[in-house]
């Protein structure tokens, strides 16, 4: 008896198609090449090729389902689902500056500017989404993502208020920073200002858009920043990994995962 890829082959090599639908083997082939024999053998083999199509199968959607990084090829990364929702929030001017995501850190301490500034930029060159900026092409929106570049860290001295002056004004400036809006066409969503409220104490406000980040990003900065911050001011390198994944691979496995059965299946849940 021929092997079964040996038959599975032949039946291939004729136009013949089989599948397993409902743990039942299917079989679609052009007219007249089904002969006596391979029904036959169809019949009798029916079980194991069963068996060799789901296997198949699965080893198939492992692959699929697996999270790669994408090749760097120059071709702009489709947006995902969650950032196609915010993508068209913006751009039917719905949504003023309600998906901004201010990160206020309290920094107590002799601090060295220049190094925080440093700090910053590295976070910014670890993250492909932080220095992102979306556009569409021919109707699509895609994500652009921009090569490193220095942050602007303006510096705000608030240290010869009286505390009362101090608090009143630094609410006033934080407000201030919140309601401004990203372009999300020309800015990168991730702002940035020091205030300075005496030689060993400031504020550092991070705004964040939410199409390139959550409430879990909001947990995450704070301690790769201070990770880097260390590591910088005492000339070492940073002790943060590469990233193996970044949000434009999620975002193109979530576009190759979620179609046919499989976003059907998604949709009906």
């Amino acid at each position: 008896m021929k092997t079964l890829d040996k038959f599975l082959d032949e039946l291939a090599s004729q136009d013949v198609k089989l599948w397993v639908k409902d743990e039942r083997l299917c079989c679609n082939a052009p007219e007249g090449v089904l002969t006596s024999d391979i029904r036959i053998q169809l019949s009798e083999r029916k079980q194991e090729i069963i068996n060799f199509l789901q296997e198949a199968n699965l080893h198939t959607d492992s692959k699929q389902n697996t999270l790669q990084p994408l090749e760097r090829n120059g071709n702009p990364p489709p947006l995902s689902y969650a950032q196609q929702r915010l993508w068209f929030i913006e751009k039917m001017a719905l949504s003023s500056n309600a998906y901004n995501m201010p990160l206020t850190l309290h920094l107590v301490g002799k601090l060295d500017y220049v190094v925080l500034q440093k700090s910053l930029n590295q976070i910014i060159a670890r993250h492909e989404t932080l220095r992102t900026t979306f556009s569409e092409i021919n109707g699509t929106p895609v994500q652009i993502i921009k090569p490193t570049f220095e942050l602007e860290l303006p510096k705000k001295d608030l240290s010869r208020l009286t505390p009362s002056e101090q608090s009143t004004k630094l609410q006033q400036l934080l407000q201030q920073e919140n309601e401004q809006i990203f372009n999300l066409e020309v800015d990168t969503p991730i702002r940035a200002q020091l205030f300075q409220l005496g030689t060993t104490e400031h504020i550092l406000q991070i705004t964040l858009h939410h199409i390139a980040s959550d409430g879990w990003s909001l947990t995450v900065l704070p301690k790769e920043l201070s990770a880097i911050y260390t590591a910088t001011l005492f000339e070492k390198p940073s002790p943060l990994p590469e990233l193996p994944i970044q949000y434009a691979d999620f975002a193109v496995w979530q576009k190759n995962y979620l179609q046919g059965e499989t976003l059907e299946t998604q949709l009906g849940y």
